[in-house]
Parts: structure tokens; C-alpha cells; sequence
């Protein structure tokens, strides 16, 4: 039920909402809200020139440079902090010094990939009322609720925006514990954009992510890095290289200057991950004497079985299916055409075997195990081998 003085939290969508920051991914919210809910007035906070290129493309209803940053959340029933983490902490340092007015309930959200500090200044500078209930709805002014889009790109910029970017991503709402109806309504926004999303504690956040997402990335970096010091390999043996050494290399091509504020805010996380990591790979080397690293096998293997079924986190549960692949032109085409027919919708898709001249290994993934059969059914009736993962 609504509870009083606010509209019902789910299906919620804000009459009004303000982006500061036009990159990839403001520009990317500001397209999906207008494709999602066109009579939601959007206002644009970012430079000059990138404010021109918006207002060209339509994606904003009010545009604002960054000195007008108050004014352009006046009206709004949510404002979103898409710029740079660093950008982001200055925004909330200044406004604990002096906040904004905004509208009763307005919600401040951000896209920083670390939660902790920016959480932290978002409630310095938007405090909870002292005896506001946290399951009540709050009419005193803004309440600051950090987030994380686990979405991207590796292109930057308005031009490489996509409204299509927050649809199945991972989305973390980093409300405090127990339920608030700010909370409630920020995470139907997300969903109406068609994230999934899950709750988590700023601080469990970083820990987390500087396991699966900031250590995945100084490991492929390391590796590069590593490969790339020795000539010889590079110069006679890199040709051999093949489908494993390009999928852990894959983020070594990420820019440390989209890396740098990331790994400087969550750094304590950092090290301690890394530091855990190098102990374990110590380990795996006394293991290769022993037994060849049979244990860490068996344990990397059934951590990898359980991402598919995780019902908690990063992963999101889908039923998977494999598909075998001829190396032909037009295969990969062939075998979405009767999916895309019966009105199948493919929400992971990964190639896990690649042999060259000779096919491979097509993984699929379906929100529903009733999909995954069905597309079985479908694929096996136009030629394919397909069988559950």
C-alpha cells in the first residue's frame, strides 16, 4: 500500500529529474528516461559544449553549466551525479557546506563505482531528519542515496551513449539498513529502466567490488604488462596466443585515467585484496609440487558452476544453454534468427570455445528455465546441437 503523502514505490518514476554530467553514462540515463517516459522533464547539467550536443540531440528539456548546479535541482524529484568520482566528492563537499533547496522527498543518487566515501558526504550534506522514522516518507528536503550501475562501455562520451546501457546491468542501491520508501522508489527507477537491482551497505559495496571488479582488472593489467616486458614471447610465440590469454587481457586495455579515482578511493580495499591475492597465489605454487594445483582446480570450478545460480551480488541467475557453432559465415545470425522468431529474449550470451576452422561453443542465457527449453526446442528444429549448461 502508499503510504500517506507519497505516491505507491513501485512502478515510481520522478515527473522531473536532473543529470549532472553528460559522459557516457549521464548521456546514456538521460536517453533511456527520455525513451522510457517521454513526458519526464529532463534537465542537464554539464560544459558548454556538451550541453550544445545534448540539446541537438534532444536529451534534455533544460540545460544548465556546472556554476548553476543549485538551480538545476530546484524542481527535481531525483537528481543523479553521473561525473567522475573526484567530481562527485567536490559536488557533495561543497553542498555539506551549503546544501542546495530542493523539493520535499527529491532523491540524490550517483553512478561512482566506490560507495563508502561518497555515501559518507551524501549524508553531510543531506542529513536524515533526527526523528524521521526510517520506514516513513521524509518531507524535509533532499535524501542522499548512493548507487552503482555495474554498466559501461569502453568508449567515453555523449556520442557513445546508449539507451539500451542499463537494461539487465546489475544496479547496487546503497540504502542503510532497514527500509526507507526513498530507498523503495530510487530502486523501482532503476527497474523501470530494466536493471536488476539489489541492496548493499556502501562499505560491503567496495569490499566486494575490490574483489570481483578492481582486482579482475590490476590482474589483466598485470598480465599484459608481464607478457609484454618479454620480447621473445611477443616477437615468436604471442601468435599462438589463444581465446584464454585475449578474455584475461580484455580489461588491460582500459585507460588508468578511468581507473586512477577508482583505485584511490577504494585503496584500502585494494591493497587488502590484493595482498589476500598474492598469499593464494603463493599457495597455488607449493601446490604445483604437490599435486599440480588439483585443489584450486576443484575450487575455481565451483565457484565458476555457481555464477549462474548466485542468488545474491554481482551475479544474476539465468538459465543457460550451449550451442554448438560451425566456423561459417552468418552462423551467429542463423542461430539468433529463430529466437528473435518466437519471441525469445537472450539476456547473456558468451563464446566459450573458439577453434578456429572447426566451430565452437555458443553460451546462452534466459531469465527463465521455460525460455532455455523452448529455445533448445527452437534451435534443435533448425539444425543446431543445444543442450542445457
Amino acid at each position: 500500500m502508499a503510504r500517506s503523502g507519497a505516491p505507491e514505490a513501485s512502478g515510481w518514476r520522478p515527473e522531473s529529474i536532473t543529470v549532472v554530467g553528460l559522459g557516457l553514462l549521464g548521456a546514456s540515463l538521460a536517453e533511456a528516461v527520455r525513451t522510457r517516459w517521454p513526458s519526464v522533464r529532463i534537465t542537464a547539467v554539464s560544459s558548454a559544449a556538451t550541453l550544445e550536443k545534448a540539446r541537438r540531440a534532444g536529451l534534455a528539456d533544460v540545460t544548465c553549466e556546472y556554476p548553476r548546479i543549485d538551480e538545476a535541482l530546484a524542481d527535481a524529484d531525483l537528481a543523479v551525479l553521473c561525473t567522475p568520482i573526484g567530481h562527485i566528492k567536490a559536488t557533495l563537499e561543497t553542498w555539506a557546506m551549503k546544501p542546495p533547496v530542493c523539493k520535499p522527498g527529491c532523491i540524490i543518487t550517483d553512478v561512482g563505482s566506490t560507495k563508502a566515501e561518497i555515501c559518507a558526504l551524501g549524508r553531510r550534506a543531506f542529513p536524515a531528519h533526527p526523528t524521521h522514522p526510517a520506514h516513513a516518507p521524509y518531507t524535509g528536503g533532499a535524501v542522499f542515496i548512493g548507487s552503482h550501475p555495474m554498466a559501461g562501455s569502453e568508449k567515453t562520451g555523449l556520442e557513445a551513449r546508449d539507451p539500451l546501457l542499463f537494461q539487465n546491468a546489475s544496479w547496487v542501491i546503497c540504502a542503510d539498513e532497514g527500509r526507507s520508501e526513498a530507498a523503495d522508489r530510487l530502486e523501482a527507477f532503476a527497474q523501470g529502466l530494466g536493471a536488476r537491482t539489489t541492496r548493499m551497505l556502501a562499505e560491503l559495496h567496495d569490499k566486494v567490488a575490490a574483489h570481483v571488479s578492481h582486482l579482475p582488472q590490476l590482474l589483466s593489467t598485470a598480465l599484459a604488462s608481464y607478457i609484454g616486458e618479454r620480447k621473445t614471447v611477443v616477437e615468436n610465440c604471442l601468435q599462438i596466443a589463444g581465446g584464454g590469454f585475449r578474455d584475461m587481457t580484455r580489461l588491460a586495455a582500459s585507460s588508468f585515467s578511468v581507473w586512477e579515482p577508482i583505485l584511490r578511493s577504494n585503496l584500502p580495499a585494494v591493497r587488502e585484496v590484493t595482498a589476500g591475492f598474492r598469499e593464494h597465489l603463493s599457495a597455488l605454487e607449493s601446490g604445483l609440487e604437490w599435486d599440480l594445483g588439483a585443489d584450486f582446480f576443484r575450487e575455481g570450478n565451483r565457484l565458476r558452476s555457481q555464477l549462474s545460480t548466485a542468488k545474491k551480488g554481482f551475479a544474476v541467475p539465468l538459465s543457460e544453454i550451449l550451442v554448438d557453432l560451425e566456423d561459417k559465415p552468418g552462423s551467429l545470425v542463423k542461430a539468433f534468427a529463430p529466437l528473435a522468431d518466437a519471441g525469445l529474449n537472450v539476456l547473456d550470451v558468451e563464446i566459450l570455445k573458439v577453434r578456429e576452422g572447426e566451430g565452437g561453443v555458443l553460451m546462452m542465457g534466459f531469465g527463465k528455465s521455460e525460455e532455455a527449453a523452448r529455445a533448445i526446442g527452437c534451435l534443435t528444429a533448425t539444425g543446431f546441437k543445444a543442450r542445457l549448461r
